[in-house]
């Protein structure tokens, strides 16, 4: 379209400057150039429209061909479709397969519970017949006892027939005689009782072992199920990566055929262009003779026209060449600026990998430090652990040297309370010592010893008989008086600490 405007716009440029030509030999010149021109333009058109309609063929064989594996594209969905359907078949089959075969692995399990209830059934009556064996040989234990007695009976019978054939006798024979009797049919009875029960055993071992042949051949069956039925999983598995291989083959086919609707969309855009570009090219033909027979009636008119045209023509090609060096300036400067550019983004790469190389030494810091916390932590936890020791310690110090003072002052006030009294020593030495000690000295707290009471009353009653004698004895008495007191004192705070 912009090759048919520039053309167009030549033509019209030409015609007029034809029809603005001055008269003559150089207006006959020039209008030979510009026909010779406007041949060549019209030369070029046709070779455009050649080259439009080489195109046009080629996007035509190129559209064949996309026909062509378009419908063997869509000739391979059909196969691929076909063969999704049987897949989808076959997949049903192996599913409705494997679910008989599970059924059979039930129903054969079932019967395999069935057997084994047979088979305990069959074992509790062979040992009931091992019971009833016991029985029997027990039974013929007694039939062999019974037969002694009949032996023993035939003895004393013959033994009393010889003897006396009295009445009683025979009374006692025929009663002998039909014990025998019931004692042979008791076992004729058990000796038929005996062969049931062998038969019976011999049925059920026959049973038992058919039992056994049925619980093989089931084995059998079951294990050969599930090896069909890991054959089936196995094929289900092959069936459904065969399914998802011809999904994706049926999602590509889909994809072809859908460019290559787009190509045939795009051909018949091509071919509209086509058919526009030919309906302009003839009136482009049109406007040509209507140009040329119009141009010597409109050769006069258009001298001052061709004029302003030049002018106007000049002043566009200098704006141009304007224009065209601003835009080379300004590549230029673009071209500059990409290197900045580059040259930037070289510099920032640089300073992004320094900069990791020192958020990795930072990171390593940051562990080390972390670690030398945990170290700092744990030596605090035991300090604290340690300080919390010494302060329960100092506690607990601090409450034994007050429970100290307080007994250093209850001593203070006896030994002022025993000067005060030292007159009162004849009153005193008739009230009991305890009830002195009692009122003298009232026991302060329950933490004060038991030992410490005593050795304090003892101590007192020494100092007492010491106060007893020296009370006779000379004034200068009194100082050693003091000094055994105080020495006292120390040993009753000793005692007490004790």
């Amino acid at each position: 379209s912009e090759r048919r405007r520039n053309s167009l716009e030549r033509v019209e440029f030409f015609i007029c400057s034809a029809h603005y030509s001055s008269s003559g030999e150089k207006l006959k010149h020039q209008q030979q150039e510009e026909l010779q021109q406007l041949r060549q333009n019209l030369l070029r058109l046709q070779n455009l429209c050649n080259s439009a309609e080489k195109e046009l063929r080629y996007e035509r064989g190129k559209n064949l061909d996309l026909k062509q594996h378009n419908s063997l594209l869509q000739e391979e969905s059909i196969k691929i479709k076909i063969e999704l359907k049987q897949a989808q078949q076959k997949l049903l089959d192996s599913a409705k397969m494997c679910s008989s075969l599970t059924a059979e692995w039930k129903h054969c399990q079932q019967k395999i519970k069935e057997l084994e209830l047979e088979v305990l059934k069959q074992a509790e009556s062979i040992k009931s017949q091992n019971n009833l064996q016991e029985k029997l040989a027990q039974e013929k234990s007694k039939v062999a006892d019974a037969e002694e007695k009949i032996l023993e009976l035939k003895q004393k019978l013959e033994h009393a027939q010889k003897v006396c054939l009295t009445d009683t006798c025979i009374l006692g024979r025929k009663q002998l005689e039909e014990k025998i009797k019931e004692a042979i049919e008791n076992e004729a009875k058990v000796k038929q009782q005996y062969q049931e029960e062998q038969q019976k055993r011999k049925l059920l071992d026959q049973n038992i072992n058919e039992l056994q042949r049925q619980l093989r051949i089931l084995q059998d069956k079951g294990n050969r199920l599930e090896m069909t039925s890991s054959q089936q999983q196995f094929r289900i598995q092959q069936q459904e990566t065969l399914l998802k291989q011809l999904e994706n083959e049926k999602r590509k086919s889909d994809e072809h055929l859908r460019s290559n609707q787009e190509l045939s969309e795009k051909l018949s855009g091509l071919q509209q262009e086509k058919e526009a570009l030919r309906e302009e090219y003839g009136q482009f033909l049109k406007q040509l003779d209507v140009h040329v027979r119009n141009y010597n009636e409109k050769h006069h008119h258009q001298k001052n026209k061709l004029r302003r045209v030049k002018d106007r023509l000049v002043h566009e090609v200098h704006l141009r060449d304007e224009r065209i060096k601003q835009l080379e300036n300004d590549f230029g400067a673009l071209q500059q600026q990409m290197e900045k550019e580059k040259e930037f983004q070289d510099q920032i790469t640089t300073q992004n990998d320094i900069l990791l190389l020192e958020k990795r030494k930072l990171l390593e810091q940051l562990t080390e430090q972390e670690e030398v916390i945990h170290g700092n932590k744990w030596i605090i936890s035991s300090v604290q652990s340690r300080v919390l020791f010494l302060d329960k310690e100092n506690k607990q110090l601090q409450e034994n040297s007050l429970r100290l003072t307080q007994q250093v002052g209850l001593l203070e006030r006896i030994i002022r309370s025993i000067q005060i009294r030292r007159g009162e020593e004849t009153t005193i030495s008739e009230i009991p010592e305890f009830e002195v000690l009692n009122k003298i000295v009232p026991l302060p707290n329950s933490s004060f010893s038991a030992t410490g009471l005593v050795e304090s009353v003892g101590s007192l009653q020494e100092i007492e008989e010491r106060k007893s004698q020296e009370a006779m004895a000379k004034p200068k008495s009194a100082e050693s008086l003091s000094c055994s007191q105080s020495s006292e004192v120390g040993y009753i705070n000793v005692a007490s600490l004790k």
